[in-house]
């Protein structure tokens, strides 16, 4: 008789892991899940795009020129999108930009199959995924403290958004190293459409999302700009977060970028001789560190001195870099590239934690789109700089750049007044 009456309390009240605490939300349990469908679909994709753009081309500068215009626009207008998504309904925004997304990846899909997709379609289409990523990334992470107004469970759904992010990277790359091989990039495309439907229909079904303060609409965009700007560069951890990420987000995480190149010309193996699989297996490996690292954040407790989480994921994703670029070895590269992943996704989920629990209501969005524009818009800079380096000196030389200064970059910032203190 217990058991029946257990099974017949409503879900926020059964006994939930303190790791999946956050999922007793409704609205961001339907949001959670439809992600995990959804983001499958996007790292399906992001493998098929790299392969296609370098059977296309077979060079390391066009891969960075396609990373670059997908960032272009997060560079440009990712600082004023915090405004928009401060003034207006999150919800609706991310049910828009989702859609866009979507019949993006439909026109790449339908290009695809009819063997007439080039280089300059490519291009275009980045841009316009540019443009939807730049309100969209500040929008999405803005929107979590309306589905989980409870603050205790924030940290914990910022870290369950990164562990369904970094399950997908396992399994979107590996589905689509096989799918490639079997029937061609176009149906890695096709299918990553359709699953936008899961995360649009999960936005729909939500209710009763509380009620949030909204910026002065009277205020003109520019000064609500100017406000935030200000507010986050006289916020002292607001302010030492965003610079130390802002070194890794040019130099270390366009690595990403060379990657097909170490899987077609460095790390062969007899074992696998399709390049693309093995760069599915390298994307696959990195992802199952992140992870890792994503779940060991939800299992953080709220009062975890995060500083120290910070500082101990930039020196090993720098490290995993360097050891990653000097070894030339296909399967001793993998355990290398889940300790990457594992650092990696470590030091952004502490940082993002970070940025939401400490920034104001009012100034979230912005916040949150400065954030993005750091680590998503200045890797414009980044792929460029990776596809001009490899160009040049190899791939091997982009690594151990990017390595070289977060692990600097790292060192530099935990001697900081601030994250020398004793909780962050």
């Amino acid at each position: 008789m217990i058991g029946r009456r257990a099974l017949r309390r409503p879900y926020r009240q059964r006994q939930l892991p303190a790791m999946a605490r956050a999922l007793r939300h409704r609205n961001f349990r339907l949001f959670w899940f439809g992600q995990l469908i959804s983001l499958i679909g996007t790292w399906m994709q992001a493998l098929a795009l790299q392969w296609l753009v370098y059977t296309l081309t077979g060079s390391a500068l066009a891969m960075g020129t396609v990373a670059a215009l997908t960032a272009l626009p997060v560079l440009v207008l990712g600082l004023f999108a915090g405004v928009i998504v401060d003034r207006y309904s999150r919800q609706g925004v991310i049910i828009a930009t989702q859609t866009a997304a979507m019949l993006l990846a439909f026109v790449l899909a339908a290009l695809t199959f009819s063997g007439h997709v080039q280089y300059w379609h490519v291009l275009m289409l980045a841009l316009g995924s540019g443009l939807v990523n730049a309100l969209d990334m500040p929008a999405r992470q803005a929107f979590l403290v309306e589905m989980v107004p409870e603050r205790e469970d924030l940290l914990n759904a910022i870290a369950l958004n990164s562990s369904v992010f970094n399950a997908a990277r396992v399994v979107g790359p590996a589905v689509a190293g096989v799918l490639v091989g079997l029937v061609g990039l176009g149906w890695a495309f096709m299918i990553n459409g359709v699953s936008f439907l899961a995360v649009i229909s999960g936005l729909l079904m939500m209710r009763n999302l509380p009620p949030r303060s909204q910026d002065n609409r009277s205020s003109t965009p520019v000064r609500s700009f100017v406000e935030g700007f200000r507010y986050a560069m006289n916020t002292p951890m607001i302010r030492t977060v965003l610079l130390l990420v802002l070194i890794p987000s040019i130099l270390s995480f366009s690595y990403v970028t060379v990657l097909p190149i170490f899987a077609d010309q460095i790390l062969v193996t007899s074992s696998i001789s399709a390049g693309a699989t093995r760069l599915g297996v390298i994307l696959m490996a990195n992802g199952v560190g992140a992870l890792a690292g994503a779940l060991r954040v939800a299992a953080m407790s709220g009062d975890s001195d995060r500083r120290r989480y910070l500082v101990q994921g930039g020196i090993g994703f720098g490290v995993g870099q360097i050891l990653f670029a000097l070894n030339p070895s296909f399967w001793l590269a993998l355990p290398i590239m889940v300790i990457t992943g594992f650092s990696m996704i470590t030091f952004l989920a502490n940082a993002n934690a970070t940025l939401q629990t400490t920034a104001a209501d009012l100034m979230r969005g912005r916040v949150m789109s400065f954030y993005v524009t750091v680590l998503v818009g200045l890797g414009m800079v980044g792929s460029l700089e990776a596809g001009w380096v490899a160009e040049h000196w190899g791939a091997t030389a982009v690594t151990i750049i990017g390595g070289t200064a977060c692990l600097l970059t790292t060192l530099a910032a935990s001697r900081s007044r601030v994250m020398r203190s004793k909780s962050i």
